[in-house]
């Protein structure tokens, strides 16, 4: 759906680009999306064209909303754009992108790889570091903000580093892991170390039925609620054919060891990040500084990062602190 403003065309437009799957529904936010729709209002009041989408077996959408690889995200993300493009009230030279949190990587990744077309970006509550660092970190992050005991957040972040490493084919945590395993004692996180990293004979298929048991006898326990095992993990782990389980793995790895240097030092477009300095989804302190670190490596001389203080991941435009910082840079854009 494409919101137009008021006015005479042709305009600039900004395709809002959604976060990862709703822990609620296992689908991203598209059309409907309540954050989605009343950014677009917002922008067309500020003279820019909105476009929303429906992501792939969400909505309106064809096909089927399975896993993806952040790379083809991407792709999606940028096939919207060259749409908006192709509109005659629309700026071709003028068609940005803005994303929330996962989108973040989506957004910076286009901007590298088609810089002749995304002429700036906006990530908001975007990561600086890798999936699977994110992964962690926010596990730890929640779990200690939800008040845990240092033993409960410790099994957490064990689990999580676990399902990690339990995707890849050469493990990075597996050191570390067994010393806080050597800490805790026997628990429910034996059986799955030992599946992570010993598996034996197991097919894929039977690894990850057993897999899928030992995380269904944790996931009602209160240190687990911040893996997202109910919500998330689980049904995704048991919607996977065993015929695909080879292909999903690999897309897994690739997604969790995707290092964003290799992008953002390749963005030069203008940037406008926003990190919530409360933010316990991910690092907002090292992501505010590698962002700066990779733009200056790429010569991009024409960014700004906002970290707010009191926010967490969600940054919604009724913050002023947010929306005033954005209408002012996104006006000084084109500027004639």
């Amino acid at each position: 759906m494409l919101t137009l403003p008021p006015g005479q065309p042709p305009f600039p437009a900004v395709v809002l680009v959604s976060g990862s799957v709703n822990p609620s529904t296992g689908l991203r936010g598209g059309v409907n999306s309540n954050y989605h729709s009343d950014l677009a209002r917002r922008l067309a009041r500020t003279g820019f064209a909105a476009l929303r989408y429906d992501p792939p077996g969400g909505g309106r959408s064809t096909g089927q909303p399975g896993f993806q690889t952040l790379e083809d995200r991407m792709e999606e993300a940028a096939a919207a754009l060259r749409y908006v493009q192709t509109h005659l009230d629309i700026r071709p030279d003028r068609v940005g992108m803005h994303a929330i949190s996962q989108g973040g990587w989506v957004i910076a990744m286009a901007a590298a790889k088609y810089p002749q077309d995304v002429a700036f970006i906006v990530p908001v509550s975007g990561s600086g570091v890798s999936v699977a660092e994110q992964q962690v970190w926010g596990i730890e992050a929640q779990s200690t903000a939800a008040g845990l005991s240092e033993e409960d957040v410790a099994k957490a972040v064990l689990f999580g580093r676990l399902l990690v490493d339990w995707q890849l084919d050469e493990p990075i945590y597996r050191q570390s892991n067994q010393e806080t395993a050597d800490e805790l004692g026997f628990g429910s996180w034996t059986g799955f170390m030992k599946l992570v990293y010993e598996a034996g004979g197991l097919s894929p298929a039977e690894g990850l039925e057993q897999g899928i048991n030992i995380l269904s006898t944790i996931q009602d326990e209160p240190w687990a609620e911040a893996l997202y095992l109910k919500e998330v993990t689980l049904p995704q782990l048991e919607s996977i054919p065993p015929e695909q389980l080879a292909a999903v793995r690999a897309m897994a790895e690739r997604n969790l060891l995707t290092d964003p240097r290799q992008y953002w030092t390749q963005v030069r477009c203008p940037v406008l990040a926003f990190l919530g300095e409360d933010d316990v989804v991910q690092p907002s302190a090292r992501s505010a500084a590698l962002y700066e670190q990779y733009l200056t490596e790429a010569g991009n001389e024409n960014y700004k990062i906002v970290v707010i203080p009191g926010v967490g991941h969600e940054i919604v435009p009724s913050i002023t602190a947010y929306w005033d910082v954005l209408v002012e840079w996104l006006g000084g854009l084109f500027a004639d």
